[in-house]
């Protein structure tokens, strides 16, 4: 009597389930339910987690030159403080060396993805951030410290943010400032459509700076498609 051996149909087995993905890829959006949602927005190619990198301190005269902001303060991402962001106002005492270890990674979405903007209603989320006209969105969630009452924070934050499309950069033309519960804030930024991106291009870089906190994340348009189109 000949044995059947059971791996080869392990291996068909798992190599489908891998192929079928998360529920939410094979429904129609109208059929999403609101864990289909939550998988959209917490694991998906328009929702990712970034780390923050601390830049090294320079002059206020170089940090401006480079399109980064704040004053000589060394900061954490639980220890940003509006003379860090902006340059102005007191001084605060030098972060203690736990801050220093303790950089949150903060979550970064395309917004204006389709995906995301419907996840968000089927997750019933409150307050999704909104905005007029053709834009690409791009929303960096729970940002601590930030004086949104600064009059030169929005353009500073303009000024530091860009995409890089292989080597065009594009900055954002407008940045939205959302307050959130707990001294946190959502801040959206805004690029124009008039930039091409199709499935030809090969990666999209995002930066901005907060103070002397670099946040960086790429997105893979060949990644970035939900039932055969190309969703920004």
């Amino acid at each position: 009597m000949y044995r059947v051996s059971k791996a080869p149909l392990l291996i068909v087995s798992a190599t489908l389930l891998a192929a079928s993905g998360p529920s939410w890829t094979n429904k129609p959006i109208q059929q999403w339910n609101e864990e289909d949602a939550k998988q959209v927005l917490s694991s998906s190619p328009w929702v990712k987690k970034a780390q923050p990198v601390q830049l090294p301190n320079t002059n206020e005269a170089a940090r401006r030159q480079s399109g980064r902001m704040g004053g000589s303060q060394g900061v954490g991402i639980q220890a940003l403080t509006p003379s860090a962001l902006t340059g102005v106002g007191p001084k605060g005492q030098e972060p203690t060396r736990r801050r220093r270890r303790g950089i949150s990674a903060v979550e970064v979405r395309w917004e204006s993805a389709l995906p995301v903007r419907e996840a968000e209603k089927a997750a019933h989320e409150e307050d999704p951030p909104a905005w007029d006209g053709e834009m690409y969105a791009i929303a960096v969630y729970d940002v601590p410290g930030l004086d949104i009452d600064s009059k030169g924070l929005s353009a500073e934050l303009k000024q530091a943010t860009f995409l890089r499309l292989g080597k065009k950069d594009v900055r954002a033309v407008r940045v939205d400032l959302l307050p959130q519960e707990g001294d946190l804030t959502t801040v959206v930024f805004l690029f124009p459509r008039t930039i091409e991106i199709t499935l030809e291009t090969k990666r999209i870089d995002f930066t901005t700076v907060f103070g002397r906190l670099s946040v960086t994340q790429v997105f893979y348009p060949q990644e970035m498609q939900f039932q055969g189109k190309l969703e920004l």
